[in-house]
C-alpha cells in the first residue's frame, strides 16, 4: 500500500488542488487542455514515486512492469476516461453531476490500486506504511475536493454556480482550521474543535460567507470526519 497511498496523494493534488478553473474550462474544450491536465497527474506521481520507478511493480507470468511502465499506463487511461467523460457530456448531453463526478473518480482510484505493486518491501504489505502521504489525501479531501463536491451537489439540487474565489477559498480555511484542530495534543481539542464549528456557524448565520446550510453541514462533516482521521493515524 506503501505506493498506492503515494499514487493516491498525487492523483488528488494534480485533480483537485493544481486544477484551476482556467484548466477545468481548458480540458473541456481542447484537446491541449486535456493534455496538461492529464501530464499534472505523472509528474506528481513521479515526484512521490521517484525511489521506486526502476523497480517492477507488476508481474505477469514472466512479464513485467516498471514504476514507469505503470505511471504510463495510468496517464493513458486517465487521459482516455477524462477524455470519454467530456465527450458524452457534450456530444450525449450526458448529466455532468455528482453521481458522474464520483463514478469518475471511482475509476480513476481503481486504475491506480490495479498498479500497485505486492511484495515491493516488507512495509508495503501494511494498510498505512507511511503517514504523510495518507495525512496529505486526507488535506486534499477536507480542502479542494470537499468544494468540488458541494459544487456538485448543489448546482444538481439549486442549480448553483462554482462559488467565487473569496468564498472558494475562505470556506476552505475554515475546514482545514477545524481539522487541523484534531491534531492538537492534550485533552483541550474536542472544545476547541465544538468552539470553532460554533464559529463557523455564527458566521454563516451573519452572511459573511453566502453559505447554504447543505454547504455548511457538508463541509463541517467533512472536516470532521477527515480531522478525526488524520488524528488516530497521527498518533498512531
Amino acid at each position: 500500500m506503501l505506493i498506492f497511498w503515494r499514487l493516491l496523494f498525487g492523483h488528488l493534488l494534480a485533480d483537485f488542488t493544481f486544477q484551476s478553473n482556467f484548466i477545468n474550462r481548458w480540458k473541456r474544450g481542447s484537446l491541449w487542455g486535456m493534455l496538461a491536465h492529464c501530464a499534472m497527474h505523472p509528474l506528481c506521481y513521479l515526484l512521490l514515486t521517484w525511489p521506486f520507478l526502476r523497480q517492477p511493480w507488476i508481474h505477469l507470468g514472466s512479464f513485467s512492469l516498471s514504476g514507469w511502465a505503470c505511471i504510463a499506463v495510468v496517464f493513458a487511461v486517465h487521459f482516455a476516461e477524462d477524455q470519454w467523460r467530456v465527450f458524452t457530456i457534450f456530444r450525449y448531453n450526458t448529466p455532468d453531476n455528482t453521481l458522474y463526478f464520483i463514478w469518475d473518480q471511482l475509476i480513476h482510484y481503481a486504475i491506480i490500486f490495479a498498479v500497485i505493486p505486492v511484495g515491493l518491501h516488507d512495509s508495503n504489505a501494511a494498510l498505512i506504511p507511511e503517514k504523510w502521504p495518507v495525512l496529505g489525501c486526507l488535506f486534499v479531501l477536507v480542502t479542494h475536493a470537499c468544494t468540488v463536491l458541494v459544487y456538485f451537489i448543489e448546482k444538481d439540487l439549486y442549480g448553483r454556480l462554482f462559488p467565487e474565489v473569496q468564498e472558494k477559498y475562505f470556506t476552505m480555511g475554515e475546514r482545514l482550521v477545524l481539522a487541523m484542530i484534531f491534531l492538537l495534543p492534550g485533552n483541550l481539542w474536542p472544545l476547541l474543535a465544538l468552539g470553532w464549528l460554533s464559529l463557523m456557524r455564527w458566521l454563516r448565520a451573519r452572511r459573511v460567507a453566502d453559505l447554504s446550510w447543505l454547504s455548511f453541514s457538508i463541509g463541517a462533516a467533512m472536516a470532521i470526519v477527515c480531522g478525526l482521521t488524520a488524528r488516530v493515524i497521527y498518533y498512531a
